[in-house]
């Protein structure tokens, strides 16, 4: 029985001049949060005004900032919230208040946490940052989804560049997979 996918898997594995590949230390979900690369991340007291967060959000070209209350984390501010909640709105950003608009306790993990635990929470939770605390409570860092996308995008680096522009398979449906 002929099949087009057995064509397709020996042209790319039996292609002249393709050398062996050679696979360093693998990634897996189970790796700990410490393996990734985080953002840069601040820190505002929760009564700080929206004006200064927005300012700082686009100062330091990130994604949220982590709001405290005597040094614990009460909340977490991102660009999401700007477009859902700000933009629109007829909102005084200098008078205004970040706590109101704040998502107030968000989830936190720690450094040792793996990488699949914080994908889940991210997937469940419907958000794509989670701050790292210690064992204190004390915030550390932030992870973003884009920083797991990163790791994975460098670890199969040479894969995705090298995707052929188009495949020796044609799609029948538009919408693909």
């Amino acid at each position: 029985m002929y099949d087009i996918n057995d064509d397709e898997l020996k042209e790319m594995y039996e292609s002249p001049g393709k050398s062996e590949i050679k696979l360093g230390k693998g990634i897996s979900p189970t790796d700990p949060l410490s393996s990734l690369t985080q953002e840069k991340f601040i820190i505002l007291n929760e009564q700080a005004s929206l004006r200064e967060v927005i300012d700082n959000l686009q100062k330091y070209h990130i994604g949220c900032v982590l709001l405290e209350n005597d040094t614990k984390i009460s909340g977490i501010f991102t660009e999401r919230d700007i477009v859902q909640n700000i933009v629109g709105n007829r909102h005084n950003l200098e008078e205004e208040s970040v706590v109101d608009f704040m998502t107030k306790s968000p989830d936190t993990l720690h450094r040792d946490d793996p990488i699949a635990y914080a994908l889940n929470k991210m997937i469940s939770g419907g958000y794509r940052h989670i701050p790292i605390v210690d064992a204190n409570d004390k915030p550390t860092g932030v992870i973003a989804l884009q920083d797991i996308i990163n790791h994975l995008g460098d670890y199969f680096f040479d894969d995705i560049v090298n995707l052929p522009p188009t495949p020796l398979r044609d799609q029948t449906q538009r919408e693909g997979g």
